[in-house]
């Protein structure tokens, strides 16, 4: 009977999935980051190895990877795989085809862990927006509220007013809360962007507790996530172009886990606070309940029939 690995590197986390025919789980697992703009190769290729110890073979491999941007990402995606799992069927994918993958009603994904984009299924193909990492993007992902938290707290010269737990939390990431420390702790980092993004939790934390410096993080950071996600929709899925009243969102990714009472519930209204007036349909906002790991572990059961059609 074959088997169906699904891998699914992420900024923060690497996590596997081995399944058979009937969907039985036979393994899972987690390690380290795994993106491959920011995370050092050989990082990627130990925290894979880590989340497959003790796994059974497998016959077809999906990876999805945080990162994958370009043909030649693809292609070295390909081969580090291939190194840990010793030659079955592979393909390589973004990140986000795994979260588009896991729910067939799931129309446009809205994708917030370290980093964070928008995408969906198009006649045209997967379409994609935002992302750009922590250099160029990343709007309204764990690491853009844990920057905006620095910004408003360590690095202003008027800090904000902060609970005691975020500065545990800061001396705990970054071994002080001098800002000089601070910033050499970050740039030294392996992978910077996850240790700010650590700082997410706390923030939210802050702002359930009406701390003003959390609050404007929180709002701000949404705000430009539902800017990217209705831009995305106005190119991307026009009402002119489907027979669809409505479209189904779903919402993947570490950051909606923090505290979805305050996060989806916000994200919910800057989307209705943002909508443009030449958008005419309707959103329906939900988080996504199957893992993107299964979903990259359903990219491998096609690589199946691919394979049985050549």
């Amino acid at each position: 009977m074959p088997t169906y690995l699904g891998i699914d590197c992420g900024g923060s986390t690497t996590r596997t999935c081995i399944v058979d025919q009937d969907g039985t789980v036979l393994h899972r697992g987690q390690s380290g980051p795994g993106n491959l703009a920011s995370t050092p190769q050989v990082e990627i290729e130990r925290h894979i190895r880590e989340s497959l110890d003790t796994a059974p073979p497998t016959d077809f491999v999906a990876g999805c990877f945080a990162g994958l941007l370009t043909e030649a990402d693809r292609i070295r995606a390909i081969a580090l795989v291939e190194s840990v799992t010793q030659g079955n069927t592979i393909a390589a994918f973004p990140d986000y085809r795994a979260s588009l993958a896991a729910s067939p009603d799931t129309d446009i994904i809205v994708i917030s862990g370290t980093g964070a984009l928008v995408a969906s299924n198009t006649l045209e193909g997967v379409r994609k927006s935002g992302g750009g990492g922590p250099l160029l993007g990343d709007h309204g992902s764990a690491f853009d509220l844990g920057r905006r938290a620095l910004a408003k707290t360590v690095l202003s010269p008027t800090r904000a007013e902060a609970s005691p737990m975020f500065w545990e939390t800061i001396i705990e990431l970054f071994g002080s809360d001098e800002p000089n420390q601070i910033l050499a702790s970050v740039y030294r980092s392996v992978s910077p962007a996850a240790r700010v993004a650590k700082l997410a939790q706390v923030v939210v934390m802050d702002a359930t507790r009406g701390l003003d410096y959390a609050r404007q993080s929180v709002d701000q950071a949404l705000a430009h996530l539902a800017v990217t996600t209705w831009h995305h929709i106005s190119v991307f899925h026009p009402k002119d172009s489907t027979d669809q009243s409505s479209l189904n969102l779903r919402l993947a990714g570490g950051t909606w886990e923090i505290d979805e009472g305050i996060l989806i519930e916000e994200f919910r209204t800057q989307l209705k606070a943002l909508k443009p007036r030449n958008v005419e349909l309707d959103v329906n906002v939900e988080k996504l309940t199957v893992e993107p790991v299964i979903g990259a572990t359903h990219l491998a059961r096609e690589l199946e029939q691919i394979h049985i059609s050549t």
